[in-house]
């Protein structure tokens, strides 16, 4: 597969991590939230939004870290200047919505909140991206390939299954 092609195939990979770890915490804060009744299942929308989000950005830190890192392991990739990125990311999507009619329609506390909140998600989002990222590569040698689907022994018959050609 040639190299821009995994890239791309790894940018949508990890705006779809962002967007499942964000998703994840955000309902499970929900969860909590509705059981102490500050919240409402109609606020579950924001779940969804946020994760859609959390893509956007994940997509965007990703081609930035593919740029900025162009051949180096993630063992040599600092935490700090991943979560620098992520948070960078997110602060640039805050000021894309704020450019977009946001800063209009958003009171002082709003404007603080939502830049802390796609700040800290892209921040934490990218540190916890590269600390799986560390755990996948301790599993694999330089140069292998992720298994595909119909690699493996069948389970089911006990014996390897047809290789397409």
């Amino acid at each position: 597969m040639p190299r821009w092609l995994r890239v791309i195939r790894g940018m949508l990979g990890t705006g779809l991590t962002f967007a499942v770890g964000v998703g994840s915490v955000g309902l499970l804060l929900g969860i909590v939230a509705l059981a102490l009744g500050a919240a409402s299942p109609s606020d579950f929308g924001m779940v969804g939004k946020l994760s859609v989000i959390a893509f956007l950005v994940g997509v965007g830190f990703s081609g930035a870290l593919a740029i900025t890192a162009h051949g180096r392991t993630f063992e040599k990739i600092s935490l700090r200047y991943v979560s620098a990125l992520g948070a960078g990311g997110g602060l640039l999507y805050y000021l894309f919505i704020g450019f977009m009619n946001g800063f209009s329609r958003w009171s002082p506390l709003n404007a603080i909140g939502n830049l802390l909140i796609l700040t800290l998600l892209g921040g934490g989002s990218a540190a916890a991206t590269l600390l799986v990222a560390r755990k996948a590569a301790a599993v694999l040698k330089p140069g292998d390939e992720f298994p595909s689907l119909a690699e493996g022994m069948n389970e089911e018959i006990g014996r390897e299954p047809r290789r397409l050609k």
